[in-house]
């Protein structure tokens, strides 16, 4: 667990960006898109050496390291600290506590239709038109 400065890596709408197909697939199949679809919401992560960080989520990516905002930690002996930013790694999670207004189905479920969309964007048109597969059609008109 580290305190990092106030350098943030969200998108402009702020959903999460998967840096690569092995999240993707992680995220697809386990319970981190819950903790995914927390974004913006304040919550409390309990640690496994019994400290608490209760905060906004930044973030969070498939290995469920979590990035929180406007942080109040309190460590196992009770002492608070107020943090502007702390980055916990996905092992030091012991507990992730879910608000009560969150709908954990739709959250699910809207976590996972993003991730859908974007493993889906190249067979929609999506990416680089110069390298687009080259299609029966086109090979006859070739030749």
């Amino acid at each position: 667990m580290e305190s990092e400065g106030a350098e943030s890596q969200l998108s402009g709408s702020g959903s999460a960006v998967f840096s690569s197909i092995l999240e993707r697939t992680i995220a697809e199949n386990s319970m981190v898109v819950l903790l995914q679809g927390l974004q913006g919401e304040v919550t409390t992560v309990d640690l496994r050496d019994e400290s608490t960080a209760r905060g906004r989520v930044v973030n969070v990516d498939a290995f469920m390291n979590i990035r929180l905002a406007e942080v109040l930690y309190r460590n196992r002996r009770g002492q608070l600290t107020h943090l502007q930013d702390l980055f916990i790694t996905g092992r030091n999670v012991r507990y992730v506590h879910i608000p009560d207004h969150v709908d954990i189905m739709k959250t699910m479920q809207s976590q996972l239709a993003k991730i859908h969309r974007v493993r889906n964007f190249a067979s929609e048109g999506g990416g680089r038109k110069e390298y687009a597969k080259k299609t029966k059609k086109d090979t006859k008109s070739d030749g």
